[in-house]
């Protein structure tokens, strides 16, 4: 059936929703088995994405105006907006984003001579509300001393973020630069978001920098090895290595995965146990990207990699056409792939893709 014959009986039927956000099923590559895989079209470029289970969020840019933060149920049609804050719509944007524990969260930043960060969250289908507001000089005064939060992350039940500051050693007249051995990193947080509060779980160097957020646990990476730790902040187990040794760290409900130069190495996220190493092979230069129960997601610059966990098996993942050249972010559930980028379209540029999990596992 032509596109346009499929356009006509989804508006005759009120399935394409008039006020710019339509979920339409039609797949432009070929697919192995089933139905087509579901994707959404928002107004705006999108800039930034992220997933858990069956919601995908993902930040829009729009010119002129503000764009908004767009939440997905995939499969369907369903989707919520909301309003990025002052400094998301006239400063420099949000630039991090995280879904978890029925919420969004996400991190704006602007300001003059300092780097004014915030955090914000909001319930699906709630009001957004400031969680923490840093500062710091890193902006026109080129001065990174001062408040930073960084690193939201979330998954399953969680959302959680670092906040941290940067000291100068100097002397009181001088100031560090970017990279400098005598700058530091001090009074150091876990934080999660919970009910639109701030909850401090872990605080000092076993709590920076939080790497990986997944089912109920968290983990953190540091010189010793990486660690993870409870919703509550409690270590639960540790897996030792050489500092620079991992990669990328990826956490699920029941695998931690740890990227290293030439494997993906695998554990229980409940003892810290080894369960098994995967060659990475030809995939090596790509990088570490999610974790799920039976497979794992390794992203380069315009491609995807998903490995099956039970046998190291890879396979290429295919992107719709046009879809490498502006691929903005790439996420894998526990309910499927998630993936967006950029088309020419001058009302609905932004693509959400969806690919859910069966039809992943048929393509090995």
């Amino acid at each position: 059936m032509a596109l346009s014959h499929v356009k006509a009986r989804l508006i005759r039927s009120g399935a394409l929703a008039s006020v710019g956000l339509i979920a339409v099923c039609l797949a432009g590559a070929a697919q192995p088995s089933g139905r087509p895989d579901a994707v959404f079209s928002v107004h705006g470029r999108i800039t930034v994405l992220a997933a858990d289970g069956y919601r995908v969020a993902v930040t829009t840019h729009v010119k002129p105006g503000c764009g908004r933060i767009v939440v997905w149920t995939a499969p369907g049609k369903r989707s919520t907006r909301v309003k990025p804050g002052i400094l998301g719509c006239s400063g420099d944007g949000v630039k991090q984003l995280a879904v978890g524990g029925g919420s969004v969260a996400w991190i704006e930043q602007g300001g003059g001579n300092n780097l004014e960060m915030t955090v914000m969250a909001a319930k699906l289908g709630g009001t957004r509300k400031q969680i923490e507001f840093a500062t710091n000089g890193d902006r026109a005064g080129a001065d990174p001393t001062g408040a930073w939060v960084g690193h939201l992350l979330g998954g399953g039940s969680l959302l959680a973020y670092n906040s941290w500051t940067q000291v100068c050693d100097k002397p009181a007249d001088q100031e560090c630069g970017e990279n400098d051995p005598l700058l530091r990193v001090a009074n150091q947080k876990i934080v999660r978001i919970a009910a639109g509060h701030r909850i401090v779980v872990t605080r000092g160097a076993a709590a920076y920098p939080l790497v990986a957020v997944g089912g109920v646990r968290m983990a953190v990476q540091a010189a010793g090895g990486v660690t993870v730790r409870a919703a509550s902040g409690s270590q639960v187990a540790t897996v030792p290595g050489p500092a620079g040794n991992a990669r990328a760290v990826a956490l699920s409900k029941t695998r931690l995965a740890i990227e290293r130069a030439l494997t993906l190495d695998l554990y229980n996220p409940s003892t810290g146990a080894v369960i098994n190493s995967l060659p990475l092979g030809t995939a090596a230069g790509l990088r570490l990207a999610d974790v799920s129960s039976r497979l794992a997601l390794l992203r380069g610059s315009q491609s995807i990699v998903v490995v099956r966990l039970s046998d190291g098996k890879r396979i290429s993942f295919p992107l719709r056409p046009g879809a490498a050249a502006t691929l903005v972010g790439v996420r894998l559930t526990e309910a499927g792939l998630f993936y967006a980028y950029n088309t020419r379209s001058a009302s609905l540029p932004g693509r959400i893709v969806f690919e859910p999990l069966g039809k992943l596992l048929n393509r090995f």
